[in-house]
């Protein structure tokens, strides 16, 4: 069963990545991912798909 949801883990991952980026743009650094939209889009479309198999397989559930 795949699980989705969205709760404190998520919000706590979004912060830390936030002050990450933050942090990294103002000593100059580069970013500790893909620094272009196309890789990001990249990441998000592997997960879009995961989620789509498995709702077609009867196994999403959201929490």
């Amino acid at each position: 069963m795949v699980e989705i949801g969205f709760g404190q883990t998520e919000i706590l991952a979004s912060c830390v990545g936030l002050v990450t980026g933050l942090i990294y743009t103002s000593v100059r650094a580069p970013i500790p991912a893909p620094n272009v939209l196309g890789g990001i889009f990249a990441i998000l479309g592997t997960f879009i798909g995961y989620v789509f198999v498995a709702a077609l397989r009867g196994q999403l559930v959201f929490v």
